[in-house]
């Protein structure tokens, strides 16, 4: 017999596992099934208890070992396929439970809490289960939505900071319970991420949870565009049309809603209508639905431009845009984004200076230096050399002069590539960048198509290397001497090196070591 707190710890599991399989679901009803036969044949073996956990090994058409986590029902585990909750696991469960309590009372308790037919009549023998079986899933999108709330209920979060595993870990139940049909697992995966994150923000009542919610927030839309990525590849059954029906309906419903994460329910609904919704009937449809609202819901507007833009509406898009305000630049660094991936130049050279205008604003309202520069790469990640050097070069310049010093970078390798050399040298002097953070191979490139560019920034480097008076740096100083010396013979321009020199020289004359260097060098030679 265990002792009391092992029994305490089963029975809480038990009754963990009795809230989320749902016996109104053909799908759980069958897992049970197919559990409680694995338990009744005995092919469960190898028990062991060990500190919060059981372990055991079940034979089946291939064995497994199972793992059972009695306080934490998602962190089990089993080497089969299935992800969350399977049959390997029910069996576990049932072998440990039937040693405390009568698994037909398990079942009975089960049947009257969800008030359903006792699934014990619904066992089949084996013979039965050889024959195939066309799985039934759930009859309507409410049944969906109505089990994933169910999932949500009863926040056991004791403080901000375990929100986001809380959460994460009713997803991931979520999750285990998807049909089993290969096509509508991402349909169920879509559905998921969208209520969820509809869920979660009710729980978001107030300020100071919102940063403790905001990974799981990302997190849902990194989920949804897994799974519409899913849905892209697969040939949609007719029994998708009514949960595409609603999404179509009820995604407006994403941009009403009172929230602390605006950008992420306005993400999820971009990505639904960019990635699922394509065809133009549905589109223009949703876009005349969109500018039904007034010029108080913001977030419909914004969320038109979007349908607009995909509809290659592109005059009506472009005075929308010059009315929003420059919060708006996240969602025209998405714009950007869809219409840079669609390698449609033209389009985009007709965007670009409303949305660099936006961006530029956006970026220099920002307090936080790091905030400037991240949103400053996240705009050339998208904004690439090879789309930039398509685009009027004034425009881009402007850009990059306006983000400096943020977009040196990208400035820099934009120049390069333009092979506008002087410019290049420039920049580095103007952000105090001196040959000694310059890769060689890059000064060389110069060297070779434009050695008269490099003039300045020897200058500087060898000054700036004089004036930290010490030894060391006087020895590299006449290293970078001995180049430019190079340099100027090169270019048949020994009198400006001379000059140079001379000046430099007279300037230094009480540097009694930088002396010895240059002498070292043989770049003076000893009178005698």
């Amino acid at each position: 017999m265990y002792n009391k707190q092992l029994q305490q710890h089963i029975q809480l599991y038990s009754e963990e596992l009795q809230s989320i399989l749902d016996p109104r679901t053909d799908a759980h009803q069958k897992l049970v099934q197919k559990g409680m036969i694995l338990f009744r044949q005995q092919l469960v073996y190898n028990v062991t208890f060990s500190t919060g956990k059981v372990e055991a090994r079940v034979r089946d058409v291939s064995p497994v070992v199972v793992e059972l986590y009695f306080e934490n029902i998602a962190e089990g585990n089993c080497s089969c396929p299935i992800e969350g909750i399977c049959k390997h696991k029910i069996a576990l469960f049932f072998t440990v439970f039937n040693k405390m309590k009568s698994t037909f009372a398990w079942m009975q308790e089960w049947k009257n809490r969800w008030q359903v037919t006792d699934v014990l009549s619904t066992l089949k023998r084996g013979s039965d289960l050889i024959q195939p079986s066309v799985q039934e899933s759930p009859s309507s999108p409410e049944q969906w939505l109505q089990r994933i709330r169910d999932a949500y209920q009863n926040v056991s979060a004791k403080n901000y900071y375990q929100l986001d595993e809380w959460a994460r870990n009713r997803y991931m139940r979520l999750l285990g319970f998807a049909p089993v049909e290969r096509e509508w697992k991402p349909l169920f995966q879509l559905f998921a991420a969208y209520e969820s994150l509809q869920i979660m923000n009710e729980v978001c009542d107030e300020p100071n949870k919102r940063r403790h919610l905001i990974s799981f927030m990302q997190y849902m839309i990194e989920e949804a565009d897994e799974a519409l990525a899913k849905l892209t590849t697969i040939a949609s059954p007719f029994a998708f049309d009514k949960y595409f029906h609603y999404l179509r309906n009820e995604s407006t419903n994403l941009l009403l809603i009172d929230t602390l994460f605006p950008f992420e329910f306005m993400e999820m609904y971009m990505n639904i209508w960019t990635i699922l919704f394509k065809t133009k009937r549905d589109r223009s449809a949703e876009l005349k639905k969109l500018q039904s609202f007034g010029a108080e819901y913001e977030n419909c507007m914004t969320a038109a431009i979007h349908i607009a833009i995909l509809l290659e509406e592109d005059d009506w898009a472009i005075e929308k845009i010059k009315e929003l305000d420059f919060d708006a630049a996240p969602y025209a660094l998405n714009w950007l984004k869809l219409l840079q991936a669609e390698r449609q130049t033209k389009r985009l050279a007709r965007f670009l200076p409303v949305f660099l205008t936006m961006i530029t604003t956006y970026i220099s309202t920002l307090t936080r230096n790091y905030e400037q520069a991240q949103f400053t790469r996240a705009l050339f990640q998208v904004l690439d050399n090879e789309t930039a050097l398509k685009l009027d070069s004034n425009l881009l310049e402007k850009a990059y002069i306006q983000l400096l010093p943020h977009s040196r970078f990208q400035y820099i390798a934009y120049l390069l590539d333009k092979q506008d050399y002087r410019k290049w040298a420039e920049l580095q002097l103007y952000t105090e960048n001196t040959l000694e953070y310059i890769d060689s191979h890059t000064v060389s490139i110069v060297a070779k198509h434009d050695p008269g560019a490099l003039h300045p920034l020897y200058h500087e480097t060898i000054t700036s290397l004089i004036n930290n008076r010490s030894r060391d740096s006087y020895k590299r100083a006449v290293r970078y001497l001995k180049r430019l010396q190079k340099l100027y013979k090169k270019e048949k321009m020994l009198p400006h090196w001379e000059r140079y020199f001379s000046e430099l020289c007279r300037r230094t004359k009480r540097l009694r070591a930088f002396q010895e260097e240059c002498k070292k060098g043989k770049l003076i030679h000893d009178e005698s």
